[in-house]
Formats: C-alpha cells, sequence, structure tokens
C-alpha cells in the first residue's frame, strides 16, 4: 500500500479546521472527530485511490472526496501514493487557483 502526501496548504486547511470547530465553535471533541474522519477517509483511499470523483475541470488528474458531508479532500494520485492538495468546506466556492500547489 502506498503512502499518503501532505502539500502544506492541506496541513495547514487541517489545523485552521481543527482551530475552527475547536477553539472559535468550543468544541474540541468535534474537531477530534472530524480530523479522525479525515484520517480514516485518508486510509481508504490510499487504499483504493481511484474511488474519488474526477475533478479535471478543477486540475488535471485530481479526485475529490466528501468527508462528514461538508468537507472536500482533493487529492491526486502519485505512484502507489496520494497527495492530499487541499481540505476544504463545501459550501465555499472553489476554483482551480484553490488547488495549485
Amino acid at each position: 500500500m502506498g503512502r499518503i502526501l501532505h502539500t502544506a496548504s492541506a496541513l495547514r486547511d487541517i489545523d485552521a479546521i481543527w482551530d475552527c470547530i475547536a477553539i472559535e465553535n468550543q468544541h474540541p471533541a468535534a474537531a477530534d472527530g472530524l480530523i479522525d474522519e479525515i484520517d480514516d477517509a485518508l486510509q481508504l483511499l490510499v487504499a483504493r485511490p481511484q474511488i474519488g470523483e474526477v475533478v479535471d475541470y478543477l486540475r488535471p488528474e485530481t479526485r475529490r472526496w466528501i468527508v462528514h458531508k461538508n468537507y472536500l479532500l482533493f487529492y491526486d494520485i502519485v505512484g502507489a501514493d496520494i497527495r492530499l492538495l487541499r481540505v476544504l468546506h463545501a459550501a465555499r466556492l472553489i476554483g482551480p487557483d484553490d488547488l495549485q500547489v
């Protein structure tokens, strides 16, 4: 099985999501739970990388996977690995510029 690679943007996204839920909304347990769901989804994606929806209109060879109905994982496949590009809220208007590495 491959590895999960994170871009700097993806790591910043995950930190910002945790901060928003845990600190601003005062729900650290909920924040931890969402991060666990993201981790579980990444494990599934590294085992079966082709299951994500192709979103070539945003970035060539990029895929999207929904986590917890409100967050989208954007990733690409690099050999046997997946590279997490971004983790963005589904309500956000997402364009090609959001997925630049």
